[in-house]
């Protein structure tokens, strides 16, 4: 189990700077304290002959049937959130964590 911290703004929505800490698990589910609420992102790979794509899904470790923000990432792209897959919030950044909790701090 590795621990990052990751310090970031949550953009327009609060203009508040959020410092999270996090865990990275063996199988690579990464857990988290936001808001005092705790979520899990899992992710999956998916790779063609000349691109890799990392989709993760983030859910609350108390109610874990359907995923709250959905993160992606293409290559070595920024990663990217979105609580909808059609035109919802979007937010993109170089953590994951980080972009999936400035999508959350518009949610939660």
């Amino acid at each position: 189990m590795k621990t990052k911290t990751v310090t970031f703004n949550a953009e327009n929505w609060t203009g508040a700077t959020f410092t999270v800490r996090y865990q990275i698990l063996k199988d690579g589910t990464i857990k988290f304290k936001f808001r005092n609420e705790e979520f899990k992102i899992l992710f999956t790979k998916e790779q063609d002959s000349s691109h890799t794509f990392i989709f993760g899904k983030c859910y609350d470790t108390h109610c874990s049937k359907y995923p709250i923000v959905k993160v992606s990432k293409l290559d070595f792209e920024c990663w990217a959130a979105t609580d909808d897959d059609c035109g919802g919030i979007f937010r993109e950044h170089t953590d994951p964590v980080a972009a999936t909790c400035q999508v959350l701090s518009n949610i939660i």
